[in-house]
């Protein structure tokens, strides 16, 4: 097999803000792997979050391409390989992954999420608002239910948090989702979660750092809202040591190294009796096809990365008043717009 990959940058048709930082734009990589006159396709998107970066998941892909001697239909053999070698870099990992899974659905003429048995992909995605100022709010909010999404996702961790509920819920009386990116202390997060009861959250994703996961436990005891880890879970072992202190996980791709470990999360998850969410970072619609061809298994959806896009250079998803839905071509089921220029 051979790897091959180039960097894509992606701008958001407006500044996107969390507790963690602003994006506007950022750069992912495109893996191609190329076998028997057929090529897979994959996207890495590193989070500086995990300690990864553009440069760390290149240098770990030119070191991979030597490892995936198996070929492609020895996909749960190769990425269990590449997880014990780059453990660290997992973003890199599910990039492969995605090609991996690519190349077998074109091999064999059949979309990725029959390959895995599942169901087509109808699903629909909440949307999310980003820190911002009350006028950006409103408009946001605006444009979202003009759309016709159903549920939103708010990102919080400020001192105007309760007027941007406030403000939402004068015009939104659905499911809404409160995403603190590890914002608050323990003491801090308790104090919010009995204010922003009025609200009527339906989750509250990771409330306080990493570190403090074990207050989660007494946060999802107030019964305010569900509680469910985002930063605090990466691997299946996160899953075993948070059973007992959440409601459920939030499993990103890019997290965990792709859709092999991804099944391997939702199904511990589901054995243990947790809420599984499926999240994604900014990115194109090559890195949500894989997710999105898992949605079937999830409670939650979160797919909208790509929604945020200015322009997004892949197409074969559709959103329509916020149901995805995942063309059934074979392989992930997205292509460029345009042909890349060659090397």
């Amino acid at each position: 097999m051979k790897l091959a990959f180039r960097r894509q940058r992606l701008k958001t048709r407006q500044p996107f803000a969390t507790f963690h930082g602003v994006t506007s734009e950022k750069e992912t990589i495109v893996v191609e792997l190329k076998y028997d006159g057929l090529v897979g396709l994959g996207e890495v998107v590193p989070s500086a979050l995990y300690k990864q970066s553009l440069e760390s998941a290149e240098s770990a892909l030119v070191r991979m391409e030597a490892m995936l001697d198996w070929g492609p239909l020895a996909v749960e053999a190769v990425v269990r390989r590449l997880l014990t070698e780059f453990d660290d870099q997992r973003a890199a990992v599910c990039g492969v992954d995605a090609a991996l899974h690519d190349w077998i659905g074109k091999r064999l003429s059949v979309p990725v999420f029959r390959l895995l048995g599942l169901e087509p992909p109808q699903c629909r995605t909440m949307f999310t608002i980003g820190l911002s100022e009350p006028a950006a709010i409103r408009e946001k909010v605006r444009e979202a239910l003009a759309a016709g999404f159903c549920a939103l996702k708010v990102k919080v961790g400020t001192d105007a948090d309760e007027q941007t509920l406030a403000i939402i819920r004068e015009v939104f009386d659905g499911p809404l989702f409160l995403d603190a990116n590890e914002a608050w202390s323990p003491a801090v997060a308790l104090d919010r979660l009995r204010r922003f009861a009025r609200f009527r959250p339906t989750v509250v994703e990771q409330p306080v750092a990493r570190p403090d996961w074990q207050a989660l436990a007494g946060l999802s005891r107030l019964g305010v809202a569900l509680i469910i880890a985002d930063e605090s879970c990466q691997r299946p072992a996160d899953i075993l040591r948070l059973h007992g202190y959440v409601d459920g996980v939030n499993i990103k791709l890019d997290k965990c190294g792709g859709i092999r470990e991804a099944l391997r999360m939702i199904g511990l998850a589901r054995t243990l009796g947790m809420q599984v969410m499926l999240g994604c970072f900014v990115s194109s619609s090559l890195a949500i096809a894989p997710a999105l061809a898992l949605a079937s298994l999830a409670d939650y959806v979160d797919l909208d990365g790509h929604l945020l896009l200015a322009e997004d250079p892949f197409e074969g998803i559709s959103c329509f008043a916020g149901k995805l839905e995942l063309s059934d071509r074979p392989g992930l089921g997205v292509r460029p717009r345009t042909a890349w220029p060659q090397p």
